[in-house]
């Protein structure tokens, strides 16, 4: 994992964590976590095209159970 991954999905998982204590809005953590999202979703677009297969998207509503 590239260091600019990682430290997406760092922030992500901390807006994921601050929401669910209530800390900040939906709308704060939806804003944290769509560049992870967005990075994830590129990647498995790339792998599946590469092996002829269907994409595993990742949802925001997902990433946050």
């Amino acid at each position: 994992m590239k260091e600019e991954t990682r430290q997406l999905k760092i922030k992500a998982e901390q807006a994921k964590i601050l929401y669910k204590r209530g800390e900040i809005s939906y709308n704060e953590a939806i804003d944290s976590i769509k560049p992870y999202i967005d990075k994830v979703n590129i990647k498995s677009k790339e792998l599946a095209k590469k092996y002829n297969q269907r994409p595993r998207l990742v949802k925001i509503n997902s990433f946050m159970r």
